[in-house]
């Protein structure tokens, strides 16, 4: 192909891709870092994102774009740049016969890291198939969520959201160009990136951005989807060397002066003992914006929100993998006294939900008796926390996102899969990330059957990796391209949207074995997180 041709007109200028093969051997255009927004540098830092300048003269976008500024704990050091809100686009032809669907990711990490690189998010599986892979980044930690409390800051929070939703709209307006169908957009994410896609789903801003989403093991009902502000602008601003003297609005200057590596270093340690016992994840990630702004996010309580959302109207695939609380791991490793807290079960119970505490200690004890009935956690049966965690912070979250949806009386599907792949090879977060002795899928492992990563590795194709890697790449993509997940790999077996919750839903099961569409496995734990929402309507 001439690499001459291979020259875009976007809305802001010209930009230049190059071919590259997949690991598979498919030719595919690679288009990477093309400005979606301006650089948030000096008194743009913080706030939402502004349209690029345009320019005249083709942009190189044949080589892989900076991230944004985060602490990549992959390899353990701070890596980005503050001008790097950036997209990419990969395709087999910029000529289709007709317009190709047009599939966007939005990674996870907390709302703390985060690349859209093709270390991790390789695009090489999903251009097997006809469709359009884009994915950006986007500001994570406290260069993406600090909020200031007063309007002449003009930092109402959710940057980073915001930045998303700038990528979504320039995909809207410039995707024709490459080939796809604007019409036809799947947002997709997962983790960080999932709780995202539902605030997408249930923010005004966002709406009519895309035509049907897939949620992966994240929501905003998940405990971590919310921030409360506690502050954090001073608390933050002096711990990177702000001498306290004056107000919020003094902070935020100072903050704007500092090097993003000092920001970098410091926004996760703010938090005390008071904040931990609240359930606060991290101090900078979603939060309801304290005043009104023609692009605001979240301007109410995502729950409030979610029951008029004008995605509930579009069909969603919802789904998760089978020991997400594995990712847990990573830290009760380092510190396995966690397990033996007489706390543990009392301090799981979500705090927010008005319990007294004579009920709190009556859900640890029933905690107790789910996870542990016959013995005390420790490092030798980790499995019973594993599952408690599992169903804590991710499985009954995308439960209230099911139930939320299949109450709201829209006509719109909802499919359910579950991820349990066990390979001792290919389940790299595990395997890199967390234990590879564990046994289990861990939070995260299916992403390798999505995407290629640093490892360049492909399964041999006539292993259970490369049928799931296969299974997964073909549901994804045929829910994309037709809003229907029933595909090849599911032609023995009629998966069915939700149509009821109770006495329990079914899903797609995808393991070493095969697939089934059988009763939610773990459902009968779920349930005793859904006994805790006493004033949930919901449940």
């Amino acid at each position: 192909m001439n690499l001459h041709n291979l020259i875009i007109d976007t809305k802001y200028g010209p930009v230049r891709g190059t071919t590259r093969t997949s690991l598979l051997g498919q030719e595919y255009l690679s288009f990477q870092g093309i400005p979606y927004a301006k650089a948030p540098i000096g008194e743009l830092r913080f706030k939402p994102p502004v349209a690029p300048e345009k320019w005249i003269n083709p942009l190189d976008c044949t080589q892989q774009s900076l991230p944004c500024y985060h602490f990549d704990r992959r390899i353990n050091e701070i890596v980005g740049s503050e001008d790097s809100l950036k997209i990419n686009v990969f395709t087999k032809t910029i000529n289709p016969l007709k317009p190709l669907p047009v599939m966007v990711y939005i990674y996870g990490g907390g709302f703390t890291e985060g690349t859209s690189g093709t270390e991790l998010y390789g695009p090489d599986f999903l251009m097997q198939k006809d469709v359009i892979l884009v994915n950006f980044n986007y500001r994570t930690g406290a260069l993406g969520f600090l909020c200031c409390q007063s309007p002449e800051d003009g930092v109402p929070g959710n940057a980073g959201l915001k930045d998303q939703n700038m990528a979504l709209k320039w995909v809207k307006d410039n995707i024709a160009s490459f080939g796809g169908d604007p019409e036809t957009i799947t947002l997709f994410g997962h983790s960080a990136g999932a709780c995202s896609v539902q605030y997408h789903l249930i923010s005004k801003a966002s709406e009519g951005l895309f035509k049907r989403a897939i949620i992966m093991s994240g929501s905003t009902y998940c405990s971590w989807g919310l921030s409360p502000q506690r502050n954090w602008v001073e608390k933050l601003a002096k711990a990177v060397g702000w001498n306290g003297s004056g107000k919020e609005m003094d902070a935020l200057k100072y903050l704007r002066i500092v090097k993003p590596e000092d920001i970098i270093n410091n926004q996760e340690k703010l938090m005390g003992p008071e904040d931990i016992r609240d359930g606060i994840f991290i101090p900078f990630g979603p939060t309801i914006e304290p005043y009104a702004t023609e692009g605001s996010m979240i301007p109410q309580d995502p729950m409030v929100m979610s029951r008029e959302a004008w995605g509930n109207k579009i069909d969603v695939m919802v789904g998760g993998t089978s020991e997400e609380g594995l990712l847990m791991m990573q830290k009760i490793k380092l510190h396995p006294e966690v397990l033996s807290n007489p706390h543990l079960f009392v301090g799981n119970v979500p705090p927010n939900l008005g319990l007294t505490a004579e009920q709190r200690i009556g859900f640890a004890a029933k905690l107790k008796e789910l996870y542990y009935p016959d013995s005390e956690p420790s490092m030798e049966n980790f499995g019973g926390y594993v599952n408690m965690m599992t169903d804590c912070a991710f499985w009954h979250g995308l439960h209230r996102t099911i139930l939320a949806r299949t109450n709201s009386g829209s006509s719109a599907r909802t499919f359910v899969y579950r991820f349990c792949v066990d390979s001792e090879h290919f389940n790299h977060y595990r395997i890199m990330m967390i234990d590879p002795t564990y046994r289990g899928t861990a939070h995260a492992d299916e992403m390798s059957y999505l995407f290629s990563n640093f490892t360049q590795s492909v399964p041999a194709e006539d292993s259970f990796e490369y049928r799931a890697l296969q299974t997964m790449v073909d549901i994804f993509t045929s829910f994309a391209i037709k809003g229907d997940p029933n595909c090849e790999y599911t032609k023995e077996l009629q998966w069915e949207p939700v149509k009821e919750t109770k006495p329990t839903f079914k899903c797609i099961n995808i393991t070493n074995d095969g697939i089934a569409f059988v009763d939610f496995p773990d459902f009968k734990r779920i349930e005793l997180w859904d006994s805790m929402f006493i004033n949930d309507s919901l449940v």
